[in-house]
């Protein structure tokens, strides 16, 4: 390149011919990019000197670099180290850097320890415990471990047992034996370290048995609650059962496959541990003009900055400066650390496997981006079709669920940026209403969700819609009116799919094209507002058929308790009944019947 890209660059004359780190920034006193160099000076000077064929990306850098700083290191192995730990924490622009550098978890067993711990890491280091992973999920990891504290009650305290003062509270919720305590067996303790070993090993059998047996104990007993709470346990030993490896072997490597974007580059990392593929995690690295081997090796210094080093990483292709990586990575792993590129075998069907699977991560990602684009696209379409002035970022659909009148729900379900955010989601039981009265039931609602939120100054939607037609739309957008709130309400009729505007509006009706994706989106949310209030209505009514008042009348069993409720609708209904009325139910009679309507009377 020649002297005029940068006049004046900055002084290097004194930069020494030492390994080091150099850190270059703009105008702003910004760090743009972070080097290493083997000799400072001889290579930071040759980002100034002529050279026709320097890429695009120099060109740029060299033209926004105002100063240059230095870090003096005693080996290029420090150097790379350091450079590493720089770019993670300043991420600068015109380096190849991580966009995602999640680390998977895994539990780890401190087996050689007195007494033993089983907790959650994300780093898996090359030390003397054991572990299980990497996990793809965390969610079934955490059941497992809380499992564990429960039945074989190990402890997961950091630090010395001895040197405790006091036993924490797993220890007093009998979740612990409390080796702090100082009168617990070492070999107890150690036993039913060596049980939870073989349940992480995937040795379940005995486990999920008692488990279940338990379960049905307490469900025999109806103790509802305490049965969910070992179902829930039995699901997540059964999830994880599906990611369950153990990680402690030596025939252990990672195989690296990219795939090249013009922009980005997607990084697919298989883990294999003991011979066997056991998990594998996804990146996306930001490419700049890099060559496949750059960004290979930028990615191995920044993922194994902080994560386990297996023997062996396998590459499509050698990174510049291969030696002096593999040295890093050896003193990092405390024994040899070999890059192969494989041709033949089973390593290559891998490696093949890993590059497909990363191609097949980008065209995820580009889904991904046409899909919010297309999002997008519907938004502003909607805007424009329903003549507000606001992109409707911020959508509130709302429905009501019923049966003849019976435990009616309102439901409110939320989309941000044309995606669901269940997060936000409500749903009303109507108190107010007495029978079938849907556009009274809508009122409601939209009464209880927006006077809530004025009263807590809440940001409002930017657009609300109604699972209905015109009568449910007039009556919520009365109730906006009473609140003195502007925001734009429209329905969307399930027969047509036309949109339908309140009295006070100008138009009364719109009609979109079926592939219209403003349309798409509207009815996105109408069908989720309406799945969301069918689910809570389902939930109400079972909860109102499981635990009632008719609950303890000898010879009332679930089965007539269902009629009889969906006979009368509610226990109030058949308490103001006849006793002729109740006894013409199927199975009910006179005698009981009598029973019934003593027992309710008595009961208010």
């Amino acid at each position: 390149m020649s002297e005029n890209i940068v006049p004046g660059h900055p002084d290097i004359s004194d930069f020494p011919h030492l390994p080091g780190v150099y850190l270059m920034k703009d105008a702003n006193d910004t760090i743009i990019y972070i080097g290493k160099a083997r000799d400072l000076k001889k290579r930071v000077s040759q980002y100034f000197q002529t050279d026709k064929n320097k890429s695009q990306k120099t060109k740029v850098l060299v033209s926004k670099i105002r100063d240059i700083e230095y870090i003096v290191t005693s080996t290029e192995v420090e150097a790379l180290i350091l450079e590493a730990n720089l770019i993670k924490k300043n991420r600068p622009r015109y380096n190849i850097s991580l966009k995602d550098d999640k680390r998977y978890p895994y539990v780890k067993v401190t087996i050689n320890s007195r007494y033993p711990r089983i907790y959650l890491v994300r780093r898996r280091l090359m030390d003397d415990a054991v572990y299980f992973g990497p996990y793809t999920s965390v969610k079934p990891v955490r059941t497992t471990l809380d499992l564990i504290s429960q039945i074989f009650k190990i402890r997961r305290c950091h630090g010395n047992p001895a040197q405790k003062k006091r036993p924490c509270l797993n220890y007093h919720i009998n979740r612990c034996m409390g080796p702090c305590t100082g009168d617990v067996d070492a070999e107890e303790y150690r036993d039913n370290v060596k049980a939870a070993v073989k349940y992480l090993r995937g040795d379940t059998g005995d486990l999920l048995g008692k488990l279940r047996q338990q379960m049905q104990e307490y469900a025999e007993k109806q103790r509802y609650e305490a049965a969910s709470v070992i179902r829930d346990q039995i699901e997540g030993l059964k999830e994880l059962a599906k990611q369950q490896r153990t990680t402690a072997g030596i025939d252990d490597r990672d195989v690296i496959g990219l795939y090249v974007d013009e922009k980005d580059v997607y990084v697919q990392l298989f883990y294999v541990r003991n011979g066997s593929m056991v998990g594998r995690a996804d990146f996306e690295l930001n490419r700049g003009k890099s060559t496949s081997s750059e960004i290979i090796a930028e990615f191995i210094k920044q993922y194994y900055q902080d994560s386990p080093v297996p023997p062996e990483i396998v590459v499509p292709e050698m990174p510049p400066e291969e030696k002096v990586i593999r040295k890093w990575l050896s003193e990092k792993a405390g024994r040899k650390v070999t890059l192969n590129i494989p041709r033949i075998g089973e390593k290559k069907k891998l490696l093949d496997m890993a590059m497909k699977n990363a191609t097949m991560a980008r065209e995820r990602a580009n889904t991904e981006k046409a899909k919010k684009e297309g999002t997008l696209k519907g938004l502003e379409i909607l805007q424009e079709k329903l003549g507000i002035g606001t992109l409707p970022r911020h959508i509130e659909g709302f429905d009501i669920s019923n049966i003849s009148g019976s435990d009616p729900v309102a439901s409110m379900v939320v989309f941000k940026n044309g995606t669901p955010s269940k997060a936000d989601y409500r749903h009303y039981n109507i108190k107010s209403v007495e029978g079938i009265d849907d556009f009274a039931m809508m009122a409601e609602a939209v009464d209880r969700r927006y006077s809530r939120m004025k009263e807590d100054k809440q940001a409002m939607p930017d657009l609300i819609l109604i699972d209905g037609g015109e009568g449910q739309v007039n009556a919520a957008s009365r109730e906006l009116q009473k609140l003195q709130m502007n925001i734009p309400i429209i329905g969307l009729a399930k027969k047509f799919e036309h949109i339908i505007f309140p009295d006070n509006h100008p138009r009364k009706l719109l009609i979109l094209p079926k592939k219209s994706p403003a349309l798409k989106i509207l009815m996105q949310v109408r069908d989720e507002a309406h799945r969301f209030a069918v689910a809570s209505h389902r939930k109400r009514r079972s909860s109102r058929l499981s635990h009632s008042e008719l609950d303890g009348i000898e010879g009332i069993g679930e089965k007539k308790k269902k009629e009889l409720l969906q006979h009368f609708g509610s226990v109030e209904k058949i308490r103001q009944a006849e006793e002729k009325e109740v006894a013409e139910i199927e199975g009910i009679g006179k005698e009981l019947a009598r029973r019934i309507a003593e027992k309710l009377r008595e009961q208010k």
